[in-house]
């Protein structure tokens, strides 16, 4: 019964020695990707860079104790970050005292959907939903977060983002107030990522980037220039804590928080079923659930920001050399000491070089090879997704997705009354 309700538990109770090898060096990888990745999605939620040092870490460990995948890097990622920001955002100013309250509870609520759905076992019918309307949901996600950006890379503000042309004019209207300064380093560190990507994608870019940028900045005085810092980040464990959410509250958050369940699970399972596949294990959608579920309900305790499966830090983990969850909890160590040790290194850490990494990282995201694949083999999958696209992009982020899966249904049960 107990390693039926924590299946990570088995795998780590009966380990084989002879993985530890591969599990340290993979866990060690993905924790050199992962501690600029939550500082980066931290920013696009709109929270101290301290709490995805959190988001990173603790959930982390539950999940690898509930969870089914051996792989699975549970925290930050930049979708469900922009919808927890957009979310919140439409309730109160981000700049209010009570965003970060409001973000906690609905990390709580996300967490509670998920389990509950794991419980009542629906985690199976997630197999059933169209890829198209998620793939075209991501890629228009993926550029209003790099769009985003925009504003730290040129170093002014900018009003939230409502649909791609006035946010585009915005952009335009403060070109002349742009920091040369902030343009000259959010531009190095794009061609510093993008030529050691191309140079070997085994080299941790993003972590020699922020090395770089925070030298430079230091050095010449940068931040006295006009260039905004990342400052102070908390050298110290988060406080446990636990907000009841009114009604009311509930309420209001619940359509935005099961958006956020729906996504983030099927973007977790998606890429642990692919690889479970490959190594000819069964994974249950419905303990995935769970433990993502778990994971976010952690998250909410320690104060932090949504999480959900990155689909790249899982890909690396598995290339590096992973064969069971205890690489997970090996990330989640190497965080640990990150939050205790190495926060006062990143007091210099330009913004411009999170905005620029987050750039580089959502950008592999946008999937139109997919689009174009649906127009040869299968046109209404090709309308699914530009319509969620267009829609997403252009009216709003929730309304897309709500268009682009009400096609995809309506079309669905236009091909069964013709069978």
């Amino acid at each position: 019964m107990m390693y039926k309700l924590f299946p990570g538990l088995k795998q780590l109770v009966h380990y084989n020695k002879h993985n530890l090898t591969g599990d340290i060096t993979s866990g060690m990888t993905v924790a050199v990707l992962l501690i600029p990745q939550s500082m980066a999605y931290a920013i696009i939620a709109g929270v101290p860079v301290s709490l995805g040092l959190f988001a990173a870490t603790f959930p982390l460990i539950v999940y690898a104790l509930v969870g089914g995948s051996k792989y699975l890097s549970v925290g930050p990622v930049s979708i469900v970050s922009l919808l927890a920001f957009s979310g919140i955002t439409g309730i109160v100013q981000a700049d209010s005292s009570r965003f970060i309250e409001l973000m906690i509870i609905l990390t709580l609520l996300v967490g509670a959907i998920q389990l509950v759905l794991g419980f009542v076992k629906v985690g199976s019918f997630f197999d059933y939903v169209s890829y198209s309307v998620i793939n075209g949901f991501i890629s228009a996600a993926a550029i209003i977060i790099a769009l985003n950006q925009v504003k730290s890379i040129m170093g002014v503000s900018l009003p939230s983002y409502e649909n791609l042309i006035s946010y585009g004019r915005e952009i335009m209207n403060h070109l002349p107030e742009a920091n040369i300064y902030t343009v000259a380093i959010a531009l190095g560190s794009i061609f510093l990522l993008l030529g050691i990507k191309k140079m070997s994608p085994a080299i941790p870019g993003a972590f020699i980037v922020i090395i770089a940028s925070v030298m430079s900045v230091d050095y010449f005085d940068l931040n006295e220039k006009g260039v905004a810092i990342v400052g102070s980040i908390p050298q110290s464990l988060p406080t446990l804590s636990f907000h009841i959410p009114t009604l009311d509250l509930i309420l209001v958050l619940f359509p935005i928080a099961f958006m956020i369940s729906f996504i983030s699970f099927v973007e977790s399972y998606a890429v642990a079923k692919q690889l479970a596949n490959k190594d000819n294990d069964r994974l249950d959608p419905n303990q995935e659930l769970r433990g993502l579920g778990l994971a976010n309900v952690t998250s909410s305790f320690v104060g932090s920001i949504p999480v959900a499966g990155a689909i790249s830090r899982t890909a690396v983990n598995h290339q590096s050399g992973a064969k069971t969850n205890f690489s997970l909890l090996v990330t989640a160590l190497f965080m640990l000491l990150a939050i205790l040790y190495l926060t006062p290194l990143f007091y210099y850490l330009p913004k411009a070089t999170l905005a620029a990494i987050i750039i580089i990282a959502v950008l592999k995201l946008i999937n139109f090879k997919q689009l174009i694949s649906y127009f040869k083999t299968k046109i209404s999958d090709a309308m699914i997704f530009l319509t969620t696209f267009i829609a997403t992009l252009m009216i709003d982020i929730f309304l897309g997705l709500i268009i682009g899966i009400s096609l995809s249904i309506v079309i669905t049960l236009m091909k069964r009354e013709k069978q």
